[in-house]
């Protein structure tokens, strides 16, 4: 089931990311929703500097969680322009526990992750757009046991820019909706509502999605988001629903850092890989 069940949140920062099959002009598409995205993607590019903590919690219901596809538990970034990072990101979804690690303190770039525990060193790159060409190509990604399968972690790919985010999206994009909801709160934060909703589960696509980002009406940050599959499980016959929440422990937009906050310490027994990973 995992190896046939899209990952929406794919589909979705490929909207987010470069408005693949999202045109105002489109049936599905809201002008203002657009907006909200153009306005968001514009505000972590400009971002000189922040500070995140996220953490993700997921409900299953009639689908045991192992069947379902993997994704982080917590993650933190950390980023000063033009070319200081950190991102820690971990998860306990996949057979063993799994972390890695990003960090850029402007003159040398670190890659560390949990699974071989191996990590690399080069030269920090020049601006964060440059970023994933140093990274191997399952970087951001979860350990299922076997291999590390890729994530989907919106703010990485709005502040790199990164043209490596999946465009392929399911046989369909043009059937995703997007629209503006009612604007709400969350805490004492205004936030818009965008929402992504495919078409309903078929035998191309045989489940369907929402996928809510709740936007900041001040800063266009993201401030949380709601994911939602829902589709038939193959092994029972029967409905099957996913839930996943992202919560925003950390956002701040004008943090202080220090050197301390872009160092790299390696783990106990961390050892420097004999390949560049990929």
């Amino acid at each position: 089931m995992t190896g046939t069940l899209y990952r929406p949140a794919a589909v979705a920062i490929a909207a987010l990311v470069c408005t693949v099959g999202v045109r105002s002009q489109d049936g599905g598409v809201d002008a203002r929703a657009l907006s909200a995205l153009e306005q968001m993607r514009a505000a972590y590019l400009s971002a000189d500097a922040l500070h995140i903590r996220v953490t993700w919690t997921a409900r299953y219901e009639g689908i045991p969680s192992y069947e379902a596809p993997l994704g982080l538990d917590v993650f933190e970034l950390r980023m000063q322009r033009p070319n200081k990072f950190y991102m820690e990101a971990s998860s306990t979804r996949g057979e063993r526990p799994s972390r890695y690690v990003i960090v850029s303190d402007g003159t040398d770039l670190w890659y560390w992750r949990s699974v071989p525990n191996t990590y690399i060193q080069v030269a920090a790159p020049a601006t964060l757009r440059d970023l994933p060409a140093l990274l191997p190509e399952d970087a951001i990604g979860t350990f299922d046991g076997l291999t590390w399968t890729n994530d989907d972690i919106s703010e990485w790919d709005l502040l790199v820019d990164d043209d490596d985010v999946d465009q392929s999206g399911p046989p369909d994009d043009d059937g995703i909706a997007i629209t503006l909801g009612t604007p709400t709160k969350i805490g004492s934060t205004a936030v818009d509502v965008v929402k992504m909703t495919s078409r309903p589960a078929s035998s191309q696509m045989p489940f369907e999605f929402e996928q809510t980002y709740y936007l900041s009406a001040s800063t266009h940050l993201i401030q949380g988001s709601l994911l939602i599959d829902r589709g038939i499980y193959d092994v029972t016959g029967k409905p099957f629903r996913i839930t996943k929440r992202a919560v925003y422990d950390v956002l701040e937009t004008h943090p202080r850092f220090t050197a301390v906050d872009f160092t790299f310490t390696p783990p106990p027994g961390a050892k420097i890989a004999s390949t560049r990973m990929r």
